[in-house]
């Protein structure tokens, strides 16, 4: 038998205790059923050493948001405002080291520091030949190991 203490509603099938609606007064109380998905605007700019993204999105939730990062591939997913999602996957320019990459979020804007493996200039923060063959083969991706970037307050 599957139930919340809170308000004692009971079932026995598991799937049917994950979907059960939130209460309003107990502890299990769902707010994330209603986020938005939106768009953010973003910059970059680099030194021989560093690129620094900058997503301008007030207010994250570093407890809700996550920066995920292998070699070349950069996810971001950032909760901000109390109920707007901004999601991007980049294909870098370049190789990083994720051991040295870290994240700040701040009250308006979350940056992302990434490391360069060999110093130089980037020409772009994303490598169009790699989106392009993203998305003629969106079904076929090889999973690297990912590593999540450090966040700073």
């Amino acid at each position: 038998m599957k139930y919340w203490s809170c308000c004692g509603v009971r079932t026995t099938d598991f799937s049917a205790f994950l979907e059960q609606p939130g209460c309003s007064t107990g502890r299990h109380c769902w707010t994330g059923k209603d986020k938005k998905a939106v768009s953010c605007r973003q910059d970059w700019h680099q030194t021989s050493s560093q690129v620094v993204v900058t997503i301008y999105a007030k207010n994250p939730l570093p407890a809700l948001s996550s920066v995920k990062a292998n070699r070349t591939v950069l996810e971001v997913h950032v909760i901000f405002e109390g109920n707007k999602i901004f999601q991007a996957e980049l294909d870098l320019w370049g190789v990083i080291e994720t051991e040295k990459s870290f994240v700040s979020m701040v009250p308006t804007k979350v940056e992302i520091t990434l490391c360069k493996a060999s110093p130089g200039p980037w020409a772009r923060l994303e490598h169009p030949q790699k989106k392009k063959k993203k998305a003629l083969n969106a079904f076929v991706r090889c999973v690297y190991p990912v590593l999540t970037a450090r966040v700073s307050h």
